[in-house]
């Protein structure tokens, strides 16, 4: 969600919970809902502490996605810069085709599909380079020791950088269940409206007390929509790891190709 979209939303809450308590006081007295203060109290308590634990749950959710996210978009960095470093050992023709691949794959994930991730797509380009990677590794023979150990951390890191990449795809895509969204939404418009049952001498401060709790319940709501998607809206996980990676692939002495 755009902050700006955000902040609308927050504005028309605020609004609705307002205006509605408005309403209700001039169709409801006030002696019909004070003399009632003391249940209505109690009952708002219980309804009210399972709904802060939810909208809890749910922002702790969000948050661990998103470390989660931010965690695999470092670990498919990291591998492919492993991979790069590898390659500068193995033999000549194979190691600078490996890193030669290495490096356009990080050009493209950088500059073509990060902006893809907005739109829940990925590049076929990147697919691609992927699998030359991983053809050009299979096609190296190791003929001593020390290249057979160089062929098996290769592939390792390989695997760690296939399933880093699929792993990111996979968090571009998933958010919250709907149904979570409408418990939430349903929820919060329950904890205002309960608010309008009870009866207060100054409307002023009646208003006021509401137009903060739906404030508040707005602004959580508004955080974990920020956080569902980590990779799309104003507030997302940048190629910040892969661009470092790039930038050392390309002033690094082992990048003369």
């Amino acid at each position: 969600m755009s902050i700006p979209i955000g902040l609308l939303l927050l504005c028309i809450s605020m609004f609705l919970a307002a205006a509605s308590l408005i309403l209700v006081q001039r169709v409801v007295p006030i002696e019909v809902r004070s003399q009632h203060n003391d249940v209505t109290g109690f009952i708002y308590a219980v309804l009210g502490v399972v709904y802060a634990v939810l909208l809890g749950l749910m922002v702790v959710a969000v948050w661990e996605e998103w470390n989660t996210a931010a965690q695999t978009a470092d670990r498919e960095a990291s591998a492919l810069a492993e991979i790069f470093w590898l390659a500068d050992r193995m033999p000549e023709s194979e190691g600078r085709q490996i890193q030669e691949l290495a490096r356009s794959y990080a050009r493209v994930v950088v500059n073509e599909e990060w902006p893809l991730m907005e739109k829940e797509k990925s590049s076929p380009k990147a697919w691609d380079l992927l699998d030359e990677i991983r053809i050009s590794l299979q096609s190296f023979d190791p003929s001593t020791p020390t290249q057979q150990v160089l062929y098996e951390q290769a592939f390792e890191r390989m695997r760690d950088l296939a399933d880093s990449r699929r792993d990111r795809l996979l968090e571009a895509e998933q958010g919250l269940p709907a149904i979570l969204w409408v418990v939430l939404i349903a929820g919060g418009i329950i904890v205002v409206s309960f608010t309008y049952l009870f009866g207060l001498d100054s409307t002023l401060v009646h208003v006021f007390m509401v137009a903060a709790l739906a404030l508040i319940i707005s602004l959580v709501l508004f955080t974990v929509a920020a956080l569902n998607y980590p990779f799309k809206g104003d507030i997302t996980i940048g190629p910040e790891a892969m661009e470092q990676v790039l930038r050392r692939f390309e002033t690094s002495k082992l990048s003369d190709l």
